[in-house]
């Protein structure tokens, strides 16, 4: 994207937005390049013609400011007959637009619906806009404010395995559209346990954290994903929150089992030129820190030396780590997720190395508690 150009575009609409409230009407469409205002509980109108301003990215725009109040849920809906709606939420910080949200599908077919909350009170601004530079046509915009939904809390033990349905009824993410189910899992401290949800063709996602004030907050730095191993910190009840993103609902199973503890980690040896397949699972050596499981190889090299370390997997996520052992614990030098071309999931590093002497390959994944096979290369690059 432009990033000059947008900034610049929203921003001479965010100085159109200081116009008192009352000067001008919701209801009403604005003119080309003209923003408006957007209060809770009413809707606008509005047309993306030829004269509309355009990004470099997606299609025509128009903005309508409104007051954020922190603390309350919004959500703002954009609908279209004649184009697919993009709808996102824009402030100003120190001259920039800052984009803090955004939504194209969630309002049901193409239309847009966009839930969220603002960090602090002030004036922030909606972007009405088309997915694609040719969409043209009427449209409509409205912004609503949410009560939040009272949380129903489950039950669930470690060794089970529970079936459960995603509805319209559960609880909204705050600033992202889909809706997730809360679980209480009782524990002993040091337990190790690994957490998993499925659904379908879905992509869920489970978060641990904890309730204030009766709702669930992840913990800081929280692991997420479709697969969660962790060790339970003190005896007693943890909160579980399994969710699917994207507005997904529909039947899914949770479950949390206990992990054995995992074996030490046995480095084998790689050499220059040669190619290994190996395969992650759950009895391999695992990364307390971040609950990642591993394999280790063994490289000697010489300073000043470059290698190219690729490593590739069809059913996980790769990341390759070199480093050494210092007194008993490894001390990474690099490491890498992508590949050169920035896609797909397979990684390449290349480095140089600082010294003579045993170097570690840590062939792991980016999420934490994947498994699968793999393949691993070390050459010159």
């Amino acid at each position: 994207m432009n990033t000059r150009r947008l900034s610049g575009l929203l921003l001479a609409a965010a100085s159109l937005c200081s116009v008192p409230a009352g000067a001008v009407h919701a209801q009403r469409p604005a003119a080309a390049g003209v923003p408006g205002t957007l209060r809770v509980g009413q809707s606008v109108s509005g047309t993306l013609s030829e004269g509309t301003p355009s990004m470099t990215e997606r299609g025509r725009f128009r903005v309508y400011s409104f007051q954020g109040v922190p603390g309350r849920r919004y959500v703002v809906t954009m609908q279209a007959t004649s184009f697919d709606p993009y709808v996102s939420l824009v402030r100003t910080v120190s001259g920039v637009s800052d984009y803090m949200a955004s939504d194209d599908d969630s309002g049901g077919g193409t239309n847009a619906r966009l839930r969220f909350q603002v960090p602090a009170a002030g004036s922030y601004m909606i972007v009405a806009q088309s997915l694609t530079l040719d969409g043209l046509g009427t449209f409509t915009l409205r912004l609503d404010s949410v009560a939040r939904r009272p949380l129903a809390i489950g039950a669930l033990r470690v060794g089970q395995t529970l079936q459960a349905q995603l509805t319209d009824s559960d609880p909204e993410f705050d600033n992202l559209p889909g809706h997730y189910d809360v679980y209480r899992v009782r524990g002993q401290a040091g337990q190790r346990v690994r957490l998993r949800m499925e659904m379908a063709e879905n992509v869920p996602n489970l978060m641990i954290g904890r309730l204030e004030n009766g709702q669930f907050a992840a913990d800081e730095d929280a692991t997420q994903g479709e697969q969660i191993n962790a060790v339970i910190p003190d005896s007693g009840a943890f909160y579980v929150q399994a969710g699917a993103m994207g507005g997904e609902l529909g039947a899914y199973t949770v479950s949390v089992m206990e992990r054995a503890t995992p074996r030490p980690s046995r480095v084998q040896p790689i050499r220059r030129g040669e190619t290994v397949e190996g395969e992650l699972s759950d009895d391999d050596a695992e990364n307390e820190a971040d609950e990642r499981l591993y394999d280790a190889f063994g490289y000697v090299g010489r300073a000043g030396e470059r290698v190219r370390i690729e490593l590739s997997s069809e059913e996980f996520d790769t990341y390759i780590a070199l480093g050494q052992m210092v007194n008993g614990e490894f001390r990474e030098i690099a490491a890498n997720d992508d590949a050169e071309d920035e896609e797909g999931t397979d990684s390449v590093l290349e480095t140089e190395l600082p010294s003579d002497g045993r170097y570690v390959i840590r062939v792991t994944s980016f999420t934490g508690g994947a498994t699968g096979a793999y393949r691993l290369r070390v050459s010159a690059p």
